[in-house]
């Protein structure tokens, strides 16, 4: 215990000079946005460095797994694209603007904080752009948030800063889908109201609304709701379809209208 001490106080000024760094680094991360931004970045560039080392061992031994795991979602993709149009809808299809998917794996992942990242192997020079939807072949996965030139972080459906439009399949009722950081594997449903006609095993999709997903993608489905609300909505759990603690393959989407739309809302 005595050489404890002494090692702390041989080495205070080190131990100083750590903290306050922490300290200033977190406050910066925190209050200032080009920091929030950079730090950011660079944090998206280590994490990605070093995880996938770990991810390029770990996928060298279980290659046929993989391999299997792949050549399933790449089917179950197949098999739901038809789902992430809206079959109702008169409109071409290309007015969904999706040009093409971008495939990418998971090197890091978490569930089991209150805002969630997920890091995967492709960056800017595989024509990754900030705010970008990300999809796995079962739905929704969450928005492209720091790249740098090979690596990018997601903001997490997982992560309780996040709000995704979202309607009701069968009758097109909008709400917004949102989590609340306790269970990974239910979302809520918000904004629905109790004049809508809703019940369980209700399907989730996106609306549409937004610049991150064409409508029609599916999120998951109503596990249990509450109509004694005082403010006229529903509270609604949702049974997400994706399972976030086992994502490997995801998917990014590229919108070609996005840039234009934005420019119509800056003027």
């Amino acid at each position: 215990m005595q050489s404890i001490i002494n090692s702390i106080i041989k080495n205070r000024n080190l131990i100083i000079y750590l903290f306050l760094s922490f300290v200033t680094f977190n406050y910066l991360y925190n209050n200032s946005s080009v920091h929030y931004s950079g730090i950011g970045k660079v944090g998206t560039f280590i994490s990605g460095s070093t995880s996938s080392i770990y991810s390029f061992i770990n996928s060298y031994f279980n290659l046929r797994q993989e391999n299997n795991m792949l050549i399933e979602e790449n089917l179950e993709l197949k098999k739901n694209e038809s789902q992430f149009i809206d079959k109702s809808d008169t409109r071409d299809v290309s007015e969904n603007k999706i040009d093409k998917t971008i495939s990418a794996k998971v090197i890091l992942n978490s569930i089991n904080k209150s805002k969630n990242i997920i890091v995967i192997n492709k960056g800017e020079l595989n024509g990754i752009t900030k705010e970008m939807g990300v999809i796995s072949s079962k739905g929704v996965v969450g928005i492209i948030k720091n790249i740098t030139d090979n690596y990018s972080s997601i903001v997490s459906l997982l992560n309780t800063d996040l709000k995704i439009n979202a309607i009701l399949k069968n009758t097109s009722t909008i709400g917004s889908i949102s989590w609340n950081g306790l269970d990974p594997r239910i979302v809520q449903l918000n904004d629905i109201p109790l004049s809508s006609s809703i019940k369980l095993g209700d399907t989730i999709i996106t609306g549409g609304m937004s610049f991150y997903f064409p409508k029609g993608i599916p999120i998951g489905r109503i596990e249990d709701y509450n109509n004694t609300s005082l403010e006229g909505y529903y509270s609604i759990d949702v049974s997400i379809f994706n399972d976030f603690s086992s994502l490997s393959n995801l998917y990014i989407l590229q919108r070609t209208d996005n840039d234009e739309i934005k420019s119509l809302l800056n003027e």
